[in-house]
Formats: structure tokens, C-alpha cells, sequence
């Protein structure tokens, strides 16, 4: 049974807390990157790869899927990663690297998209 005792004794872990912490920001780069492509009417790129180039277009507001994706995994892993904690350390901390890897991986997504886009 977790309770606010379990969660701040989980949060007070200086591993979780850097972790977490990093992993937040990044998501929150994430979303103010993607602020800074200007509302249009007109479709724009939403996907590059270096084979084909441009291969996705569509409105503007389709590229917050990025960063809510990025939210979603961040708050699925850190409350697997909350429920873990007390049985296996090791699987919370890779459930938790895991999101952070999965921000970095957005973030450089979003600024190739900006870059794209600008």
C-alpha cells in the first residue's frame, strides 16, 4: 500500500530525484520548443528522415502529440517506477532512466522539427 510517507521517502532518493527532476525539465524544453512554431492555417512537416526526406505534413497543433507523449511515458514510468521502489530498486531506476532517455530523444525530435518548420 503506498501513502505520502512511501512517496516522499521515494522522492527523497537523490538518485530519483535527479532523475525525475531532469526528466521534467526536459519535457518542459520540450513543450516551449514547440510554442516557438507559429500558429497557420496551412499544413507544415511534421516528420523528416534522412531517406526520404519530409514524409508526414499536417496542422500545426498535431505537434504537441510529441510532447504529451513525452508526458504520458514520463507519468507511467515514474508511477511503475513508485511501485517498484520498494520491492526492486533496480527495475524503478531503469523504469526511470527510461523516461529520461525518452525525453532526450523527443527534445532532439522537437528541435529538428522546429528546425524544419523555421
Amino acid at each position: 500500500m503506498l501513502t505520502t510517507k512511501s512517496l516522499k521517502f521515494f522522492l527523497k532518493d537523490k538518485t530519483v530525484a535527479s532523475i525525475l527532476i531532469g526528466s521534467i525539465l526536459i519535457n518542459l524544453a520540450v513543450w516551449l520548443n514547440l510554442l516557438r512554431i507559429k500558429k497557420t492555417t496551412e499544413l507544415i512537416p511534421l516528420h523528416y528522415n534522412i531517406y526520404f526526406g519530409i514524409d508526414y505534413i499536417g496542422e500545426w497543433h498535431k505537434l504537441f502529440t510529441i510532447a504529451g507523449v513525452g508526458l504520458l511515458v514520463l507519468l507511467i514510468n515514474f508511477l511503475l517506477s513508485l511501485l517498484f521502489y520498494f520491492k526492486d530498486k533496480f527495475i524503478a531506476y531503469t523504469l526511470l532512466i527510461t523516461a529520461l532517455f525518452v525525453q532526450i530523444i523527443l527534445i532532439l525530435s522537437s528541435l529538428a522539427i522546429v528546425w524544419i518548420n523555421i
